[in-house]
């Protein structure tokens, strides 16, 4: 019972890093776009950095328990086309919307994701939800719709509808992902799997970058600006404490408990996002938005409570 707890409390600790590492993330990048960053150049820097970095720890642990069991062949059928679904098709969504929206409005519509997560825990993976959690889960969720809604009743829709859209469609191809990987990836190494996805990543983001970027080498000596920094702190930020750390903090800790309930987490990332969106981009926020934050919180707190 002990050790159920203490693992229990080792994954809530894991997955609420996660959510600040990630909850920073939109802001971050979203500076970085405004002092010029290619989007697929950011995409590239950050997969193939974090891979970079990430070898001296694959040397270290590649004697693991499960660490070979992931690149057998057997294995990669089923990972690579997972990873080119979470890794390439779900961040080219999210980035893309995100250059052509705020990073406010970016971070609240990804709030929809633990909604998709949750049915898809319900229909495909069987998981049992507790009156509690539903609680919880419900004031999250009213707590989403107030920020949803806000834009709509003062009337102060800003950034492109195409932008949002985009950004939408990413958290259906997200909650696949993380349902997927629930089960695939539930006994294999999780330092072998976000290895296998830089890997995956640097490739496919590679291409078109240099297909659809005129000036590929002008572009990655640009980041070397010391007058425009952010670029360059964007794909090491997402590389490293986003990429690595990030990643392998939320594979650690869905694996420990139901996909249903680590989703519930991801209603903290704005939290963590719009003071960081006020400070690095002069986005502003409402009492009201202040406010569902505040109603997301509780019912995290309410829905992760034993």
């Amino acid at each position: 019972m002990a050790k159920s707890t203490k693992s229990r409390s080792l994954a809530y600790l894991a997955l609420l890093g996660n959510a600040l590492l990630w909850g920073l993330a939109a802001p971050i990048v979203k500076k970085g776009y405004s002092q010029g960053l290619d989007p697929y150049l950011f995409l590239f820097g950050r997969m193939f950095v974090a891979f970079l970095f990430s070898l001296p720890l694959i040397t270290i642990l590649k004697h693991s328990p499960g660490f070979a069991k992931s690149f057998t062949p057997k294995n990669l059928i089923k990972t690579i086309p997972l990873e080119i679904l979470g890794t390439v098709i779900t961040l080219v969504l999210l980035y893309e919307g995100l250059r052509l929206t705020t990073a406010v409005e970016a971070s609240l519509i990804t709030m929809a994701l633990p909604i998709f997560i949750t049915i898809g825990g319900l229909v495909f993976l069987k998981e049992i939800i507790t009156k509690k959690e539903w609680f919880g889960l419900a004031l999250a969720l009213l707590g989403t719709f107030l920020l949803v809604i806000k834009p709509l009743l003062t009337q102060e829709i800003n950034g492109d509808t195409l932008g949002n859209l985009l950004v939408l469609i990413q958290n259906l191809t997200a909650a696949a992902y993380y349902l997927l990987a629930k089960k695939h990836y539930q006994n294999q190494n999780k330092l072998a799997i976000t290895h296998i996805s830089f890997i995956i990543g640097s490739i496919c983001f590679l291409v078109p970058f240099l297909v659809f970027n005129p000036t590929p080498i002008s572009s990655m000596l640009a980041l070397f600006s010391l007058t425009q920094p952010w670029p360059l702190l964007a794909i090491l930020y997402m590389a490293i404490p986003g990429s690595i750390l990030g990643l392998t903090l939320y594979l650690y800790g869905q694996d420990k408990i139901e996909a249903s309930e680590a989703s519930l987490f991801t209603y903290l990332q704005p939290a963590f996002a719009i003071p960081a969106s006020i400070l690095l981009l002069s986005e502003s926020i409402s009492l009201l938005e202040l406010l569902a934050t505040g109603i997301i919180i509780t019912g995290v707190i309410i829905a992760e409570k034993h």
